[in-house]
């Protein structure tokens, strides 16, 4: 199955972080509020029998990091330059325990030699994709409506995190926490 370790966000959260982006915006692939989440590790396809050993990572690194404030305060796109291809939230306050989770995670993973994407972690909130059939002046359009855009309002306290299963399906992807641990109690 597809796995991915994540930081979920509550769902009063999601609904108002998935409606920061003008309705207006075209040519863009919106993530549903409820498949909003900050990715950890992407593990890609992983045999069932090494559901374990991924929860058990999770849970290592997470027992190394007090619960924390995780604060959304800008819009972004990657890549930063020429066509936009994807378009993020990125992160204040809290920035730094999720870089902490994510590299924890990361070597706990890689102790257990389990195989995951290990490129170095670029922690963002995906809210949307640009249309691979854009044209250049749509996306135009959108990188010029992010440098703009205020982001308020968006924090939440993150006291866990998840191994979540992603099921790929014509509708787009969908996404179920297999397990859940907390991070340390302060």
């Amino acid at each position: 199955m597809r796995l991915f370790v994540a930081i979920a966000l509550p769902p009063e959260l999601a609904n108002r972080a998935s409606t920061i982006l003008p309705t207006s915006l075209p040519a863009l692939r919106r993530v549903k509020p409820e498949n909003l989440h900050v990715t950890l590790a992407f593990l890609g396809w992983t045999p069932d029998e090494q559901i374990a050993a991924v929860t058990e990572a999770a849970t290592e690194a997470a027992a190394h990091v007090p619960r924390f404030t995780l604060d959304f305060d800008r819009a972004g796109r990657f890549p930063e330059r020429g066509r936009p291809r994807v378009v993020w939230l990125g992160m204040a306050a809290g920035a730094p325990s999720v870089m902490k989770l994510g590299e924890g995670v990361h070597a706990s993973l890689r102790s257990r030699g389990l195989r995951f994407d290990d490129r170095p972690l670029a922690p963002h909130l995906t809210l949307a994709r640009i249309d691979e059939d854009a044209s250049s002046p749509e996306a135009k359009t959108v990188a010029a409506a992010l440098e703009g855009l205020a982001v308020r309002d968006l924090r939440f306290e993150v006291g866990e995190i998840a191994v979540v299963q992603s099921v790929l399906s014509p509708k787009g992807p969908r996404y179920t926490a297999l397990a859940t641990v907390p991070l340390a109690h302060n």
